[in-house]
């Protein structure tokens, strides 16, 4: 019996709301829907079924790696496309699934995920969300899992273009319950018994400052940084923390307000030796040159923000605010500009 082309694998819990919308967005594409549920108490399931997906309970054990595998576990499918109940995939290039044949080399693809429900508008930026049903491609970290491969050889990675995935995210009320009771104690569990990795530090970090505990969330800067210090001073980069450049930026931020300008240097310095493309850092790197009455230095920052933007040459790895590439740049460059006018 020929194997299907492309099982949809999720995990899902009290989804009911809007889990419709996004197995509807995938329905008329994917061959199998395969959804895991983790202990829904509303109506989730009776949406599942009702799109006609394959149902499978998984008991919750505060590992979202371990429900991810178990889902890729029951797909059928010779490709997998893993989406989040909060997401809809928008099909731009409806014979995808023929490149998808075409391209046997290929075990991987990024798709472009965009932030749809937010206040910023955050760029677009590249997510690994369709891979090869091979069993040496799992995930792995219980929180803000990654794809991995179990082989030493690196997979082939490509970006498929004509699918975005559009992210509405949850409502405030909704996500704050999350971070609450699942998402903190989820990770200070793990910081307790084995430690957290510089991602996982971060992310504690965020859900922190989300909740307006700002003592814990300066805790977890500080010792991110004091674990980020070395390699700036070795100019080492950090291969397993793909946030390293927000990262750095955000750190940068903090000290500039502080004056400490040795430290924001390096962190210009190696932050763009790193990642020249992304902008939030080259306008970093302004902001700096610009505290220390430099308007003619910052303005070539600023104006490279602007310029990837209207070239469409910004890391797209990583998602940011786009107003570093538009509002933000364009109003420091205009503050440089008058700095260096005749008076």
């Amino acid at each position: 019996m020929k194997s299907p082309l492309l099982s949809l694998c999720m995990i899902v819990k009290n989804e009911a709301h809007q889990l419709g919308r996004c197995l509807a967005s995938v329905q008329p594409y994917a061959d199998e829907l395969i959804i895991v549920d983790t202990g829904s108490t509303d109506d989730t399931l009776k949406v599942a079924v009702e799109f006609g997906a394959k149902v499978f309970e998984f008991a919750w054990c505060n590992d979202f790696s371990a429900a991810r595998n178990y889902s890729l576990d029951q797909a059928n499918g010779i490709w997998i496309l893993v989406l989040d109940a909060d997401e809809v995939l928008r099909v731009e290039t409806p014979d995808f699934r023929a490149r998808l044949q075409a391209h046997p080399k290929i075990e991987v693809y990024t798709l472009t995920r965009q932030e749809v429900a937010t206040q910023s508008q955050f760029s677009p930026f590249r997510i690994i969300r369709l891979f090869r049903n091979q069993p040496y491609l799992r995930y792995a970290e219980p929180f803000h899992e990654q794809l991995v491969s179990l082989r030493p050889e690196i997979p082939q990675v490509d970006h498929l273009p004509g699918l975005v995935i559009d992210h509405y995210g949850y409502g405030p009320d909704m996500m704050m319950s999350k971070i609450k009771s699942r998402n903190i104690p989820i990770l200070e569990a793990i910081r307790a018994s084995t430690g957290l990795s510089l991602t996982l530090l971060f992310a504690l970090s965020d859900l922190y400052e989300a909740t307006d505990q700002p003592a814990a969330a300066q805790a977890c800067q500080e010792e991110l940084f004091e674990r980020i210090l070395p390699h700036l001073l070795d100019n080492a980069p950090i291969t397993n923390f793909p946030a390293l450049p927000e990262a750095l930026y955000r750190l940068g931020r903090k000290l500039l307000e502080l004056e400490d300008w040795e430290t924001v240097r390096l962190i210009g310095q190696r932050g763009l030796a790193w990642y020249p493309h992304y902008p939030p850092l080259n306008y970093l790197a302004g902001l700096f040159l610009n505290s220390l009455q430099f308007p003619l230095g910052a303005s070539a920052y600023f104006q490279n923000c602007l310029d990837l933007g209207q070239t469409q040459t910004y890391d797209q790895s990583f998602p940011f605010n786009q107003a570093y590439m538009g509002q933000f740049a364009a109003n420091m460059l205009s503050q440089c500009h008058l700095e260096l006018s005749p008076k």
